[in-house]
């Protein structure tokens, strides 16, 4: 009894080791699976629909732009005066802007001393909001062709406007100046016109670019539609971003036909061109601000829709977000609870495993006790041991029972075989289950373009899908790196945001410029031509010569990637002032890569 309590009792002591071992193994399995659910709650966190703006299509807002450039516009009246200084009743007006400091541009004819007149004193009456009030000027400078005039007022606190010297066709703008006709219906004359007050504001865009005035002269000139009248002469005509695009001069006179009616032609107004006005002020040492950028505005009305927009798609994106992170999370949970099981049934089979090993060690040691106390002589024994031998029949009884002496199978194979399928059944499940982490964090498939790599593709024109495509245009094929959007391993394309590769290109022989575009699939490429009239087209190849490079870099050259990038962006936004209406032509080529 005192050996089977011993024995009970030692193994108590292994069960409360193994159960001590279990513990901490599952405690460890435990904080092991922690950190992929922090990894996988974490994976989308940072993620924001900031990332997908384009920095270079933020927009200027028109709005604030045209009410700032308003203050930089002046009223110019003249005092014609005669023999002997004496003031004559009429009076000359027109309107002027500040072009740099201290320096007004106006028509020539606004301050044209008349026939009839001796001398004329020039003023200028800066906008209401400008805190200036009106001042005697004098004329620093005239060019008779172009019909311009640079006025000189000392202490002139008013801001320049600045020039934008490449303005497009069809290119919104706005006049400003000061109608006499508005004076008239508000009753303005006298010293009221002295009183600083606000511009008049008319829309519209740019019809036509022309090599010569109506004089006659050589000077360029700017066709529009935004009016203008008698009084606006002088005044700028600017771009949305508050730029001066040309100087207001002329409108189209009404005539009288041979029967007697007024023919009226409307819309026709036009302006000196800011290219020409720029040629004047530095023929007369005048540096003005010159903005090379092309102007992208929008109204405060249209950026607020924008905003509202922009605010919807973003919680529509953060809505989209945190269901992602929700699904994630989820997953992330059920990895977790698939992690507990497996530890939990490895630890029970681990737990299995030494019981049965308990159990066999006991077995081993309770067969080998019997054997030999069966082997063993005891006290009740009727003759001694050596007298029983000589004996037949004890010889005959020993010779009987000779194989019940010992245990018929003194190691317990069944208990051992169930231990070995037990371990047999755990490797094979954790074999199974080893990827979960992989089933968890597995990586997204890549955009189609992306996995095309480094391939070699074939285009066919598809002639149903183009517009006046090209006059015979040919089957293209070329060297693609989808990694790097470069084609031919020189010519370089940039990523947009909805996936597709862009260029713009210019022809150096012949007034053509072109917008190319591979689709994200690769499986269109697009082609749309436009043709520029000379002025432009010679101002938009010299701006996109002066950018730089725009051949593929190396790839392991951040610093030219850089660069590369930045002359991308700004081809995109040069060639978006130029490249504007339907194009001349469109051309679409279906295309496949060859892996052969």
């Amino acid at each position: 009894m005192a050996s089977k309590a011993g024995e009970g009792l030692q193994l108590l002591k292994h069960a409360r080791f193994f159960a001590a071992a279990a513990v901490v193994c599952l405690g460890l399995v435990a904080l092991a699976t922690l950190p992929h659910h922090v990894r996988a709650a974490e994976g989308d966190a940072n993620q924001s629909l900031s990332q997908m703006v384009d920095p270079d299509l933020q927009p200027v807002n028109s709005t604030k732009a045209l009410k700032t450039a308003e203050q930089s516009v002046v009223r110019v009246l003249v005092v014609y005066r005669g023999f002997g200084g004496v003031p004559l009743d009429t009076v000359g007006m027109g309107s002027g802007f500040v072009v740099a400091p201290n320096t007004i541009v106006t028509n020539y004819h606004v301050v044209q001393v008349p026939p009839e007149a001796a001398s004329a004193d020039v003023y200028i009456v800066p906008h209401k909001d400008s805190g200036a009030g009106y001042q005697h000027v004098q004329l620093l400078k005239s060019w008779t062709e172009g019909d311009m005039a640079l006025l000189h007022a000392d202490n002139l606190k008013i801001a320049p406007l600045k020039l934008f010297l490449s303005p497009y066709k069809n290119e919104r703008v706005v006049s400003m100046g000061y109608p006499d006709v508005t004076d008239h219906l508000l009753n303005r004359s006298g010293t009221a016109l002295l009183e600083p007050a606000d511009a008049y504001v008319t829309q519209g865009s740019i019809a036509l670019f022309a090599g010569s005035n109506p004089d006659g002269s050589k000077v360029d000139t700017v066709f529009h539609t935004a009016p203008i009248n008698h009084g606006n002469s002088g005044g700028p005509l600017l771009n949305e971003c508050g730029q001066v695009v040309g100087v207001n001069t002329w409108t189209a006179p009404s005539t009288v036909s041979a029967g007697g009616d007024v023919d009226i032609s409307a819309g026709q107004f036009v302006a000196t061109h800011v290219s020409a006005l720029n040629t004047f002020l530095a023929s007369a040492g005048i540096p003005p601000t010159v903005v090379s950028t092309p102007c992208y505005a929008k109204t405060e009305d249209e950026i607020t829709k924008d905003d509202a927009l922009t605010k919807a798609l973003n919680a529509a994106a953060q809505a989209q977000a945190s269901r992602l992170d929700e699904q994630k999370k989820a997953e992330a949970d059920r990895v977790a609870l698939e992690r507990w099981q497996l530890a939990a049934m490895v630890l029970l089979s681990a737990l299995v495993l030494v019981l049965i090993g308990l159990i066999v060690r006991r077995e081993i040691r309770h067969r080998h006790e019997i054997h030999v106390k069966e082997s063993a002589p005891t006290a009740f024994s009727a003759e001694p041991p050596q007298k029983a031998r000589p004996a037949a029949k004890p010889a005959k009884v020993k010779a009987e029972k000779a194989p019940r002496t010992g245990p018929k199978h003194p190691i317990p194979w069944g208990w051992i075989l169930l231990g070995l399928v037990t371990v047999v059944v755990v490797v094979v499940i954790l074999l199974k289950y080893h990827d979960i982490d992989v089933r968890l964090t597995a990586p997204k498939a890549p955009a189609p373009v992306a996995s095309m790599a480094k391939v070699h593709m074939m285009c066919e024109v598809d002639k149903a899908a183009s517009v006046n495509p090209a006059q015979a245009a040919p089957p293209i094929e070329f060297d693609f790196d989808a990694d790097h959007a470069c084609i031919n391993g020189r010519t370089q394309y940039e990523h947009q945001a909805n996936g597709a590769l862009v260029r713009f290109t210019v022809n150096k022989d012949q007034p053509v410029a072109a917008r190319l575009e591979l689709s994200a699939d690769g499986a269109t490429f697009k082609r749309a031509s436009y043709r520029l009239d000379a002025a432009r087209y010679k101002a938009y190849l010299d701006q996109y010569e002066a950018l730089g490079s725009l051949r593929c870099s190396a790839h392991d050259d951040a610093a030219a990637t850089a660069a590369l990038n930045d002359n991308l962006a700004k081809v995109r936004s040069l060639s978006q002032s130029y490249l504007t209406g339907a194009p001349e032509s469109e051309t679409v080529w279906r295309c496949h890569h060859n892996d052969g």
